[in-house]
């Protein structure tokens, strides 16, 4: 058998594989969904009865020379940065990005794949992503830029403000040394014309 029937041959036996689940994982919330072979001596699972869940037996695995290839025949090889997809061959191999790679490598990866003409497992359309990723950073580009337009304008504003206060304090501060220098010539006036009174006064008892 050639690789494209034992890759036909896989798909059909998925279709029909059921799912080996640990006994009683859908009955009780302890007991977790993965597959453990069951020992009790009176399981019905474990003695295959009708009606229960199936227990793991030869037969339902995939052909050994096509296992753990993609549905096109492809072996998987892990990728984490653009490095490693130097020495991807594209006619046997296919590229599997590592969930924890973060966007900007990802976009890396994705480019260098795509001129290579590697195929990516993540993505059907690899253009579209790197079209809709480059219009993120595009769009957040300018709304970093707009919040430091607005972060300088607050500054200015603010900045002008405190300019502003400052002068109508000064002033404030000017009027008010004007307003007690007025009165120091109001009250040495007074002062002399106290004095003037006082000679007047002692001119008048001398001459009595």
């Amino acid at each position: 058998m050639n690789t494209k029937e034992l890759l036909e041959k896989r798909r059909m036996l998925k279709k029909k594989k059921p799912d080996f689940i640990r006994q009683d994982a859908h009955k009780k919330k302890k007991v977790g969904w993965k597959w453990r072979k069951p020992r009790g001596s009176d399981s019905k699972m474990r003695t295959g009865k009708k009606g229960y869940k199936r227990s793991v037996k030869v037969g339902w695995g995939s052909p050994s020379a096509v296992r753990g290839l993609s549905q096109e025949g492809l072996q998987s090889v892990l990728v984490s940065n653009a490095g490693d997809v130097q020495n991807i061959d594209p006619k046997t191999s296919i590229l599997v990005i590592l969930a924890g790679v973060g966007t900007k490598k990802r976009l890396e990866i994705v480019e260098k794949a795509m001129s290579k003409n590697i195929k990516i497992a993540n993505y059907k359309d690899p253009a579209k992503f790197v079209e809709e990723v480059k219009k993120d950073f595009e769009k957040k580009k300018k709304e970093k830029e707009k919040l430091k337009e607005d972060r300088e304008k607050k500054r200015e504003a603010a900045k002008k403000e405190a300019q502003k206060k400052k002068e109508k304090e000064e002033k404030k501060a000017a009027e008010k040394e004007g307003k007690k220098e007025e009165k120091e010539e109001e009250m040495t006036e007074e002062e002399k014309k106290l004095e003037e009174k006082q000679e007047k006064d002692k001119l008048l008892i001398s001459t009595q």
